[in-house]
């Protein structure tokens, strides 16, 4: 006789995913009319095409961050990049494909978000309704810019540090370092959520949720998934490993991980 509790839990978990894919379209579709409606660029979205059209007229990034952007979001530009290399489309239709799907993804996160900690579908489904028509989550979702990706790696950062509150475990501070990597990359502002990241851990541990031991390992892990995150970003920006080599390693790489630190204001 099958187990009616498995069954339901099943049951349950093909409606979720449905919805989330539901959600996922009625996201898609609204972000479609917007760039039928609207196809114009911004001027922040023209500028980062032009530095990867720069890019994969050069093959060589460090142009970009010694010559005309030292401050370029390393991730998205290598993402569109290898878009155009992949499909042979430009880099226009590259950049917004990959911000419409990112874009579209976001009330999906925000729907399983609010399902999570509230467990109440109508919340959940207004939640999603108010991300996928969110005047300035549609504007962005069109366009080729940095905001796309960012906002996406930081929902999911969220998503399981709060988890890793609920309930700490080592894997799950390891996904942090993961998600906190993709959207340093992205934007550089998102290192500011390494210090939020050792506050919790440091309350944790006062409000004797985990041990000293669990605290440590759960930092330890989030920081080994952190910098092997970046390690791969940088490897797939620059296939020969040069960012490997100690001179060049010193002209750029720490030149622009100094950039980065001195924007961010705590």
């Amino acid at each position: 006789m099958p187990d009616t509790r498995l069954t339901s839990k099943n049951s349950r978990y093909y409606a979720m995913l449905c919805i989330g894919v539901l959600i996922y379209a009625a996201s898609l579709l609204v972000r479609l009319g917007k760039l039928l409606i609207d196809p114009s660029l911004l001027r922040d979205a023209a500028v980062y095409l032009n530095w990867v059209n720069s890019w994969v007229e050069t093959g060589d990034f460090y142009f970009l961050i010694l010559g005309k952007a030292p401050m370029a979001p390393p991730l998205p530009l290598w993402s569109i990049k290898t878009l155009m290399e992949l499909t042979g489309v430009d880099a226009e239709i590259a950049g917004r494909t990959l911000s419409l799907f990112l874009g579209s993804l976001i009330p999906v996160i925000g729907f399983f978000f609010a399902l999570r900690f509230t467990r109440s579908i109508r919340i959940s489904l207004v939640s999603a309704l108010l991300l996928i028509v969110h005047p300035r989550l549609v504007e962005f979702s069109v366009q080729p810019i940095r905001e796309n990706w960012y906002i996406f790696f930081i929902a999911a950062l969220v998503f399981v540090l709060c988890e890793a509150v609920r309930k700490s475990t080592v894997l799950k501070w390891g996904a942090c370092g993961i998600f906190l990597g993709l959207s340093t990359f992205s934007r550089l502002e998102a290192m500011e959520f390494f210090p939020v990241a050792a506050l919790i851990l440091l309350f944790l541990v006062f409000f004797k949720k985990i041990s000293l031991k669990e605290m440590l390992l759960s930092g330890i892990a989030l920081c080994l998934t952190f910098g092997a995150t970046a390690l791969l970003v940088l490897w797939g920006i620059d296939f020969d490993s040069r960012f490997l080599s100690m001179d060049l390693a010193w002209n750029v790489w720490v030149r622009l991980l100094a950039g980065w630190l001195s924007r961010i204001h705590l």
